[in-house]
């Protein structure tokens, strides 16, 4: 992963500017792992919508949408699938664990 910088963890680890960095990395893995969590979702809904009765309302795409956007958020932010937590260290320069 060339291009991202790391987050000191030595002397300069704990200052304010760093635990920012620490935070925007963690915001970042888990949003990133919201993204996949969306898209298998979407992909299983579509997968039993062939067994569905067919009816409809208006808006109802957009409802599932935003439905599986905030689940895959929620999932992700409470420990989700753990890749949040493998990418957060990765970015870091941990191994991850």
């Amino acid at each position: 992963m060339t291009g991202v910088p790391r987050v000191p963890v030595g002397e300069s680890a704990g200052r304010p500017e760093d635990v920012r960095e620490v935070l925007r990395l963690r915001r970042a893995s888990q949003e990133f792992e919201s993204l996949l969590l969306a898209q298998m979702l979407k992909s299983m809904r579509r997968a039993t919508e062939a067994w569905g009765t067919g009816q409809s309302f208006a808006g109802r795409t957009v409802w599932r949408e935003l439905l599986d956007e905030q689940l895959a958020l929620a999932v992700a932010r409470g420990g989700g699938l753990g890749l949040a937590r493998f990418l957060e260290q990765a970015l870091l320069g941990r191994r991850p664990r």
